[in-house]
């Protein structure tokens, strides 16, 4: 039988349940049977949290193995992606807590904390009556997203485009790490497109370690040539890919 199949007898028998138990307690004049209607809908509940969580486990080991190139692809040609969409959003939060240093790791988790905490005072000056104050840590907590939002822009505007009368100097990096950084999306509930994709890119250029942005996507270990602003050498552009000579002997 097809999925499709499976979940309608579930939902048929759910509602022939629940109208049995209806008439049941009608009949009989027993809530018993409505607790029983509600004790299935509990179970179901976490049924199917713990389904739709293995199901996500499952789809986060396939595209660990998988290049982000490739996981896109196949979320744009699935019509039924959006799973699979989350779990890449998911991945791209936990690839860049990887590869992120202690200073943008303790930023990262003060930007969370006083996020739910804003939330948390919203929530709490509300069911007191407090709705000035409410309205006041809810436009907080928006004003930090629109922030971030702005500030992740400014960075990938800044690394992707040069700036004219500025003074570069040209060296090779190799690439420690790459991970979504924004993406443009269109679709429906059950389907996303995914269009322009922005990439955090972290190299390391001899001793020191930066943080660059690339609308193409580069592997660990790969090299890049990149350029650097003298007045600021944490502004690197990415130049592109360096071909390795010896490893187009072996393909030819």
């Amino acid at each position: 039988m097809k999925k499709r199949g499976r979940i309608a007898l579930i939902y048929i028998g759910a509602i022939i349940f629940v109208f049995g138990g209806l008439a049941l307690t009608i009949i009989t004049q027993n809530i018993l049977f409505i607790y029983a209607i509600f004790g299935l809908f509990f179970l179901l509940g976490l049924l199917s949290i713990f389904f739709h969580f293995k199901r996500f486990y499952h789809e986060y080991e396939r595209q660990v193995d998988m290049d982000m190139d490739k996981v896109l692809e196949d979320i744009n040609e699935n019509s039924n992606n959006r799973l699979e969409y989350e779990v890449q959003q998911v991945k791209a939060v936990v690839d860049t807590w990887k590869l992120s240093n202690k200073g943008d790791k303790i930023k990262g988790i003060l930007f969370v904390t006083f996020f739910i905490g804003c939330l948390l005072a919203f929530a709490i000056c509300m069911f007191l009556g407090h709705m000035v104050y409410g309205f006041i840590f809810f436009g907080l907590g928006v004003g930090e997203i629109l922030i971030s939002f702005i500030v992740v822009k400014l960075l990938e505007t800044r690394s992707l485009h040069f700036k004219k009368r500025r003074c570069y100097r040209k060296a090779t990096a190799i690439v420690l790490g790459t991970t979504m950084s924004s993406q443009s999306t269109m679709g429906t509930k059950r389907q996303v497109r995914i269009g322009n994709t922005t990439y955090k890119v972290f190299l390391r250029i001899n001793d020191t370690k930066v943080t660059t942005y690339s609308k193409e996507y580069y592997d660990v270990g790969d090299k890049v040539s990149v350029n650097i602003d003298e007045k600021n050498p944490k502004i690197v552009h990415i130049i592109g890919k360096q071909i390795d000579i010896f490893e187009m002997d072996e393909e030819l």
